[in-house]
């Protein structure tokens, strides 16, 4: 039995997944103390004494400890010059041109930034080793100043981190329970804020994580002790190694959603497609090629710009991510009307607590969800198979009341009007991933998941002139489903920065080489079996004196030649840029990902398990569609698909609601998927 729970804004989704095949799902309230009450209590409800074989986990607990400035009192220990790094950033991004940007606070305050004197050179050889009075006097203040974690970054430390081990001994001699983190362990490569910020966010993140981890261990072990957490690459890893890396788990709840998209659309296949994932807090979007989400090798957290694609704005994280863009529009986002008098919705979020004002948990702003729910699209009695109950004539009073009569509209425009600027916000994320990356959105379809995504999917890619919509099985359990679709994986880089045309076929393989060996290593060291494991060598590479690199994976017998690697840099560069990209090119970084090569569960195969299924009896109810009016609209279940049918119709699910808007037409493909298809 293996055990699956992705930790939403709003809800929990718990997947359970029995040796006969049968499959159980759940969804509970997310309320963060009581998740491993609630996991436990889902197991128990079986009444089967089937070990767990594992648990795997997706949250935002990493996220949200940075985002919202929760993190502990954390400590830097930098290079004697180094200390305001944090401070001044990278000046990358256009943040002067956006009038709402602020500038975000530093992650370290400057009393706690500290300097030691020591010099590390960029070949690595010592120019000044590390002053041990120096060093003593600032861990000292650090422990004075109560930290509950320390970073430790020196700089060049990435080459040789002789003086970083050195200092990371010292810090344990004084405060021996002290979180640490050192650079050249959290990411051994170039740039010095990218490289400071990563290692403080890591830093900050222990203390969470682990007291995170400790409290949710406490109840699962009682089935299992193996757990595993979804990083922000779409892979797993243990629980020790999260508690050694909460960086890699910063998108942990987004990755799980795309990496099931991304399988989906492998085995039925498609070919370019978007992932939407609509959840309680936010809207995710991501590009996938050939069944392949686009990864990063860096990002960001925090920030708050109105320009979803703009960079530079954030803390900078340099950890490999699927390239996800995420924006502050779920089903609990807030409505509010600004000092112009103008519609807006989010980014603040009614979360579970009190949720909702048609929840009925003490929620008194309308939000998404309560617009959803005053046009008809959702149940106006319960929801989530019947574990929520819902209040329409709540909902449609506190739209009446807060939006309705102060813009001097109905209440049924008012709601429409709620959604679509929500859906105007989602739409920038749609596009930040596909039209402003060169890629024509039209050609695309949009596979559509969360609690709240098949309700607007249609809407939002009549914005952006998709014609085509597919809501896989299980939609509004979808992320947690992907967490039993994943492999395990772990990333590796390591610096070069020198003239492509000196390295040789020899000298990368003996790189990689040492990598995959370490990779094996790890592997082992978690239990995990590697006997299966595929790797994956990537390289990031620049022409000239350009700051950013392109990154490549090098695929086939020749991709370490140095040749080869040049031919395929100026044919991307060309593909990118429109040009070949003329200059000398550096080999910046040499990147490795070790993954294990088979996956324990496909849709083909759920398809073809014993799902549990409720009652269903067809009715119609009034549903409201904008320029159509409110009509009469047939509420139908996915399994009564037999044939295409036109819209409008809203299809209903324990854990979500397709909407099917009057110019579209619904029919059930392969895998038990609907294709939703826009008629002019």
């Amino acid at each position: 039995m293996r055990v699956a729970f992705d930790i939403g804004g709003t809800f929990t989704d718990i997947v359970i997944l029995q040796d006969n095949k049968q499959v159980y799902f759940a969804k509970v309230l997310s309320l963060i103390d009581k998740v491993g009450e609630d996991i436990v209590s889902s197991i128990a409800h079986l009444n089967t004494n089937e070990p767990v074989d594992y648990f795997v986990h997706a949250t935002t607990t990493a996220s949200n400890a940075v985002i919202e400035g929760k993190t502990p009192r954390t400590g830097l220990l930098t290079t004697r010059g180094f200390r305001d790094v944090l401070e001044l950033m990278n000046q990358k991004g256009n943040r002067l041109l956006d009038p709402r940007w602020t500038r975000l606070p530093p992650l370290v305050p400057r009393p706690l930034r500290l300097e030691v004197t020591e010099r590390v050179l960029a070949d690595g050889m010592v120019a000044k080793a590390l002053d041990f009075d120096s060093a003593m006097q600032a861990i000292f203040r650090l422990r004075d100043a109560a930290v509950e974690a320390i970073a430790v970054c020196l700089i060049n430390s990435y080459v040789n981190p002789v003086h970083e081990r050195a200092l990371a001994e010292l810090v344990r001699q004084v405060l021996p329970n002290c979180h640490l983190s050192l650079s050249s362990e959290v990411n051994p490569e170039g740039r010095e804020y990218e490289r400071t910020s990563t290692t403080v966010i890591n830093a900050s993140l222990l203390p969470v994580i682990n007291h995170y981890l400790d409290r949710l261990e406490k109840h699962l072990n009682r089935y299992s002790t193996r757990l595993l957490i979804m990083q922000s690459n779409g892979g797993t890893m243990t629980s020790a190694m999260a508690r050694k890396r909460p960086i890699s788990m910063v998108e942990s709840g987004p990755a799980a959603g795309v990496l099931a998209a991304s399988q989906y659309a492998r085995e039925l296949a498609f070919g370019d497609v978007l992932s939407f994932d609509m959840g309680g807090t936010t809207a995710k979007a991501c590009l996938i090629l050939n069944g392949r989400p686009i990864e990063k090798a860096y990002g960001e957290i925090g920030g708050n710009v109105s320009a979803v694609s703009m960079r530079g704005t954030g803390h900078a994280l340099r950890v490999p991510s699927l390239d996800i863009v995420e924006v502050g529009a779920g089903g609990g986002s807030m409505v509010w009307i600004d000092e112009a008098g103008g519609l807006r919705v989010g980014p603040i979020s009614a979360g579970a607590d009190p949720g909702p004002v048609c929840y009925g948990r003490g929620g008194t702003r309308p939000t998404v969800t309560d617009a959803n729910v005053a046009l008809g699209y959702m149940n106006p009695v319960t929801i989530a198979d019947g574990t929520l109950g819902i209040d329409r004539n709540a909902a449609l009073e506190a739209i009446r009341t807060q939006v309705a009569e102060p813009l001097k509209m109905s209440t049924l425009a008012a709601a429409y009007g709620i959604i679509r600027v929500a859906n105007a916000t989602m739409t920038r994320a749609l596009r930040a991933v596909s039209t402003e990356r060169g890629h024509d959105i039209r050609k695309m379809t949009l596979i559509a998941f969360g609690g709240a995504g098949p309700i607007h999917a249609a809407a939002l890619c009549e914005n952006v002139g998709i014609k085509t919509v597919l809501v896989p099985p299980h939609p509004g359990l979808f992320s947690a489903l992907g967490l039993l679709l994943a492999k395990t994986r772990l990333d590796y880089v390591r610096t070069l920065e020198e003239l492509l045309r000196d390295m040789s076929r020899a000298r990368f393989d003996a790189i990689f080489g040492e990598m995959e060996s370490q990779a094996k290593s790890d592997f082992d060291r978690q239990n995990i079996d590697g006997s299966d494991m595929r790797f994956e060598r990537i390289a990031d590479i620049r022409v000239g004196f350009m700051r950013d690199e392109m990154t490549l994976t090098l695929e086939g017998p020749d991709s370490t030649d140095p040749d080869n690697i040049a031919v395929q840099f100026r044919e991307a560069h060309q593909r990118e840029f429109g040009f070949p990209g003329e200059g000398d090119l550096y080999i910046v970084n040499t990147r490795l990902r070790a993954v294990s090569a088979t996956s324990p569960l496909s849709f083909q195969g759920l398809h073809e398990m014993a799902l549990q299924t409720s009652t269903f009896e067809k009715h119609t109810r009034m549903a409201y569609f904008g320029a159509f009016g409110e009509m009469a609209t047939p509420v139908i279940s996915r399994r009564s698909i037999d044939q295409p049918l036109r819209g409008p119709l809203i299809i209903e699910e324990k854990d979500t609601t397709v909407i099917v808007p009057p110019n579209w037409t619904a029919s059930r493909e392969r895998l038990n998927g609907i294709l939703l298809r826009y008629k002019e």
